[in-house]
């Protein structure tokens, strides 16, 4: 198991830096606004809420700009990207932490009027899921276009505690969340050889307007987190841009990374032998610095 700690004289490396934070007008990515915009950096804000996000905008007054962001909607996620490129230059870092967690019923049943069971409202996959790969599109996108591509990028996914355990009933949103760790095993191994790293936050219960009254009442005496202790998981990359691939749990402000530490144990839950062909054949198969095309190519 690793863990990390955050030096204080880590901080002065985000000074200078332009950082966009994708839901970032309440919890977790307020916070990390709040955070980032402390210790000098440029901050590009998106997120749906305009009130608080422009009302946050306005209180930190410099080296800020907020634009309202629909994540469902590409053009929506382009625009925030263009306005922060417009107000501050190249951008440095991309936090994507959009997310819902209103769960409709998926398996409750409703009928059309002629008595036919009507499929599932899974609208909410918009915002967790589907938005995630609009902004990691646009981030891409942007990062490609600096001059200075030598320059490590940092692109950093807000998943949740549901991506590694069971959620019931929050179906969709466990679903959605675990997607996201399937995204970072995908990418990282591919935007690493652009200089591109790409990390994920998975925080387990958290204080945030998004968690209902009923999970504090049952969670006495176990960990939370405030959401600075998430925001601060949330830059850890930006400090460190040599870190891709990790997967933090954030459980009463620790960070632990899971990612290394389950493939690390793929003997034990795989046998050895079957642990030693699947290491060969990622091998073979991801991709390495130089390549023109990838093994999945096949035109």
């Amino acid at each position: 198991m690793t863990t990390y700690e955050i030096d204080d004289k880590e901080w002065a490396k985000l000074k200078g830096k332009t950082v966009v934070i994708v839901g970032s007008a309440t919890g977790i990515g307020r916070a990390a606004v709040e955070m980032a915009h402390k210790h000098g950096a440029n901050v590009a804000m998106g997120d749906y809420n305009e009130v608080e996000g422009q009302k946050l905008a306005n209180e930190l007054k410099d080296r800020i700009v907020f634009c309202k962001c629909n994540v469902t909607s590409f053009p929506s996620v382009m625009t925030l990207f263009q306005t922060a490129t417009a107000t501050f230059g190249p951008i440095h870092a991309v936090l994507s932490n959009a997310g819902i967690s209103a769960e409709p019923n998926f398996l409750e049943d409703h009928f059309d009027n002629a008595g036919n069971l009507l499929p599932p409202d899974c609208s909410q996959l918009d915002v967790n899921l589907v938005g995630m790969f609009h902004v990691v599109k646009a981030a891409v996108h942007f990062f490609r276009k600096r001059a200075d591509a030598a320059e490590p990028r940092q692109l950093v996914l807000t998943a949740s505690a549901a991506s590694y355990f069971p959620a019931p009933p929050l179906y969709l949103y466990s679903a959605a969340k675990a997607g996201l760790v399937g995204l970072l095993r995908a990418l990282w191994p591919q935007l690493e050889l652009e200089n591109i790293s790409v990390n994920l936050v998975a925080p387990w219960m958290t204080k945030t307007p998004m968690v209902p009254q009923s999970l504090y009442d049952i969670w006495v005496g176990m960990p939370a987190n405030e959401p600075w202790g998430v925001a601060r998981a949330l830059l850890l990359p930006v400090l460190r841009p040599e870190l891709t691939g990790k997967g933090w749990f954030i459980a009463g402000h620790r960070i632990v990374d899971f990612e290394d530490s389950l493939h690390k144990t793929e003997p034990a839950w795989m046998g050895e032998r079957l642990a030693a062909e699947v290491e060969e054949g990622q091998r073979r198969m991801l991709p390495k610095k130089g390549d023109v095309k990838s093994a999945w190519d096949f035109k």
